[in-house]
């Protein structure tokens, strides 16, 4: 998927699957692309983006086991290298990546 980096370009972002989990008594997906050491990773945004955090965040989650399940831990949420430094390309949140409710949890902004 075609998606803005923050450099204002846009480029491909391979997304194989979704992580699908259950958050104030609702469903949720975020599209994530497959690590070449079969970790998922993940590009969102939720209610707290822009305000009391970062504009987006980046969310790591272990290699699914037998039965495809994993954890979506986001206290493991981490900044994207942009936030720190111009010269990173960071790709933008692909369409549905971004969250209607906060995640107060993992880093959140630059102290």
């Amino acid at each position: 998927m075609r998606v803005p980096n923050a450099d204002g370009r846009t480029r491909g972002l391979a997304l194989a699957g979704e992580l699908a989990f259950a958050l104030e008594g609702r469903e949720h997906t975020l599209q994530a692309a497959v690590q070449p050491d079969g970790t998922l990773w993940a590009v969102f945004a939720d209610a707290t983006s822009g305000k009391s955090s970062f504009r987006f965040r980046f969310l790591y989650a272990d290699a699914p086991d037998a039965e495809g399940r994993t954890t979506a831990d986001f206290n493991r949420a981490v900044l994207p290298p942009c936030a720190f430094a111009e010269h990173f390309l960071c790709p933008f949140p692909p369409p549905g990546n971004t969250l209607d409710l906060a995640i107060p949890a993992g880093e959140r902004t630059l102290r």
